[in-house]
């Protein structure tokens, strides 16, 4: 009982001394373990961090006692902070022998990056193997937006490699003030993933032949590099160790200049470039003559891990399972929002103007998504696309899209996603982007400008 009752307790003592508690939706980790005991990913995700339950935990999933494997966690941006506050219930904390036959972690590199990925605090933490919770308190020099916790020794398991972390929990104390709504709506969202992780793993446990991936989970790698810089240099003037101006590139070009001229610069294909072309016109001016077609679909799909397309597109890697039904324009773009509490979130996917084909031999469909999330500020992600199809599969996407960083910034990327199929199932996804923003934070950011990035998911195992 006395661990429970020490975790039950601490957001109060932590709040009491100028701390307070700050949620993440979710937790990623550079692995976690896929075993007999984690076949649909029930179990030993690193999101199992946040729950505050100790019969659940991240579990790392390499060779090994996983050293150098990592944990973030992204937790409400803030502009500035004194110190941060980690309370870590460390290893398998289920019980005393699951404790002792798992690896612990027993030294913790901790990073605490701002918005732009900026470091404000690094520092080496040594824990014990026991059960409750050890805290630590981090002072902090700068924003704070990611926690990463990176595993440098382990105490050693009695019968398993495994390195396990039951919780963290992560406190702050800052001048920003505090919105506990928000971080109530964050806290009753991971509860909500927690619930439908099981719902899900029932789901997969039973999964349909028709289940259009070739895997439950992707392995994703991501690539990118600066294709050309917004500033030439940037200066410090007040010798701060932030830049306050930059200095213009002469040769630099706004992706959507270089877009409306039809001169892209980087690595997408000629045919990709000409679609994208395509796409601008469309999502500036939408036909008004042509065919639109609401899409249902049969069943549930559930995506895999580290997929990034929204549920609302998945149809399209599967289009004989879903059915197209003749709509009178272009349908609702202004999602419906759950209210959490102080978090208010909602996608909309509008009607698909099929462009070539028809209803029943679609070759290419038009279509735009909007995504609403409502925090301290709105933030809205508006993403046209166009899909080419053949034999009723998704082979390309090619999508437009505008955004906002945590700090209320402009991006816009263009892009297109590639898909591959192994036995009539999605096996990889490569995408391909230019992404074009400007975000400051205390300053210019000297790598601001448009960078190539790319992105492969590949199915990690067959279902």
């Amino acid at each position: 009982m006395r661990p429970l009752l020490l975790t039950v307790l601490l957001p109060t003592l932590a709040t009491a001394s100028g701390f307070q508690r700050l949620h993440a939706e979710q937790a990623s980790a550079t692995s976690f373990l896929k075993s007999n005991w984690n076949k649909y990913e029930e179990n030993y995700h690193p999101s199992y961090v946040l729950d505050d339950d100790p019969k659940t935990a991240w579990v790392e999933g390499t060779e090994g006692d996983g050293i150098g494997e990592s944990l973030t966690i992204p937790v409400s941006a803030l502009k500035s902070a004194r110190a941060i506050r980690l309370v870590i219930f460390n290893g398998y904390q289920k019980s005393k022998a699951l404790l002792s036959a798992n690896s612990a972690p027993r030294q913790l590199t901790v990073t605490v990056r701002g918005p732009g990925g900026q470091e404000s605090a690094k520092t080496q933490l040594t824990l014990e193997r026991k059960l409750g919770p050890q805290s630590f308190d981090i002072p902090v020099t700068g924003a704070v937006a990611d926690v990463v916790l990176i595993i440098d020794s382990v105490h050693p398991g009695s019968k398993y490699k495994d390195t396990c972390v039951s919780d963290v929990q992560v406190f702050v104390d800052s001048e920003v003030p505090y919105n506990a709504a928000v971080e109530k709506g964050k806290r009753e969202a991971l509860l909500q993933w927690k619930k439908e992780r099981v719902e899900a793993a029932k789901y997969f446990a039973r999964l349909p032949k028709t289940y259009p991936f070739a895997s439950t989970r992707f392995e994703e790698k991501v690539d990118q590099k600066v294709l050309s810089k917004r500033y030439t240099r940037v200066l410090d003037e007040d010798k701060d160790g932030y830049a306050e101006k930059g200095v213009p590139a002469r040769d630099f070009v706004p992706l959507l200049t270089q877009l409306k001229k039809g001169q892209l610069a980087g690595p997408l294909a000629d045919s990709d470039k000409a679609l994208l072309q395509e796409l601008d016109k469309l999502a500036t001016a939408p036909p008004q003559d042509g065919k639109w077609y609401s899409l249902t679909q049969a069943g549930r799909v559930v995506l895999p891990e580290n997929v990034s397309f929204s549920s609302l597109m998945v149809p399209l890697f599967n289009l004989p399972e879903a059915t197209l039904f003749e709509a009178k324009g272009r349908g609702s773009l202004k999602p419906r929002l759950s209210d959490e509490e102080g978090y208010q979130h909602g996608t909309v996917l509008s009607n698909l103007l099929v462009l070539e084909g028809s209803a029943t031999d679609v070759k290419k469909v038009y279509f735009t998504q909007t995504r609403v999330i409502v925090e301290r500020t709105t933030d809205t992600t508006t993403t046209h696309a166009l899909a080419l199809l053949e034999g009723g599969r998704l082979t390309r996407l090619v999508t437009l899209e505008t955004s906002t960083d945590e700090i209320g910034n402009p991006i816009m990327s263009a892009g297109t996603t590639a898909v591959t199929y192994t036995d009539g199932k999605v096996s990889r996804l490569e995408k391909t982007e230019l992404v074009d923003s400007d975000s400051e934070l205390d300053g210019v950011d000297p790598n601001s400008g448009i960078i190539v990035r790319t992105t492969t998911s590949e199915a990690v195992s067959s279902t």
